[in-house]
């Protein structure tokens, strides 16, 4: 992928032009709604809105995520309030809802879950370090960060538990994401996923400043069948603007997705925020063509929905 380094003559493209049709058919993969960690972290727009809001834009769906609890039963009553978008379920294998159980994925994806996170704040890599695990102890005084859940072994192989996790995500047509595991972890889901030809993998907001990996280690997730997911809020946020423009330069828009990981009332409804960041990568000289297939192709082939012509 060629990135234009006219900055100037960027911008005045995208002042020409409507970012509106590069969100026909878009699917916004990462999305926290409210209720998420606690009611007093406020949102701007309820879930109902947000997905009225991204039908009107001609979005195609959201998947709706929780660091805490599973949003099956959420999304079951969504799609009959807010028919003619697709939303998708989802549950994050933090201690709370049991871990890495396969049990628990099993349950999940019974009850309607499309999307598993692998753990988060409960992940071992780096807890109780970085912004967010602040974040964590102020909304909850009483928790303690203990070792961690980790998807690998002293050999660093996956468990038996994160294997079956894997087996069970390709039979029940499940997207795996992997939330806040360390590149090393990451690796070697990967190197699972590809024994077993399985292809939903996503390594999660690649861009992140706090889990993100080099771009050898995300190369070598694509050759593994990954795709990698970069996220607004890491650039808006995280100010990782070069970073993820320097993936999207050297890695092939085929193996991308562009996701919001919108949370927070300071922060725009998520169809709004996906609006922004796909501006922003226009201004900094992605073309359309690319931006298409990280927002709507690529995210529909993980979900297993038919294209879009």
């Amino acid at each position: 992928m060629v990135r234009s380094n006219d900055m100037e003559g960027q911008a005045a493209k995208v002042a020409e032009i409507e970012i509106s049709p590069l969100l026909q058919g878009a699917i916004d993969m990462h999305y926290h709604g409210y209720p998420e960690m606690t009611l007093g972290i406020k949102a701007r727009l309820d879930d109902i809105e947000v997905l009225e809001m991204a039908r009107n834009v001609g979005m195609r769906g959201i998947v709706i995520k929780s660091q805490m609890w599973p949003t099956m039963d959420r999304v079951y009553y969504l799609r009959q309030r807010v028919p003619e978008i697709e939303c998708f379920a989802s549950i994050t294998l933090n201690p709370i809802v049991g871990g890495l159980s396969p049990w628990v994925v099993d349950a999940a994806a019974r009850q309607g879950a499309k999307v598993v996170w692998l753990p988060t704040w409960s992940a071992a890599y780096k807890i109780g370090e970085g912004g967010f695990s602040k974040m964590m102890n102020e909304w909850f005084p009483s928790m303690t960060f203990g070792p961690g859940l980790s998807c690998i072994d002293s050999a660093g192989k996956v468990t038996p538990d994160v294997r079956s996790i894997i087996r069970l995500a390709k039979e029940m047509n499940l997207v795996i994401g992997t939330g806040h595991i360390s590149p090393t972890e990451a690796l070697a889901v990967a190197q699972e996923a590809e024994r077993i030809d399985f292809t939903r993998l996503v390594y999660t907001h690649l861009n992140s400043k706090y889990t993100g990996a080099t771009l050898e280690e995300a190369k070598e997730m694509i050759k593994r069948g990954a795709y990698i997911e970069l996220c607004a809020l890491k650039v808006f946020f995280d100010f990782q603007l070069e970073k993820t423009l320097e993936f999207i330069t050297n890695l092939e828009a085929d193996h991308l997705i562009l996701s919001t990981d919108s949370f927070m009332e300071w922060l725009p409804p998520g169809p709004e925020f996906l609006r922004m960041f796909i501006g922003r990568l226009i201004i900094s000289g992605i073309d359309e063509d690319s931006i298409r297939t990280m927002v709507r192709d690529n995210p529909a082939t993980l979900l297993g929905l038919p294209p879009i012509a």
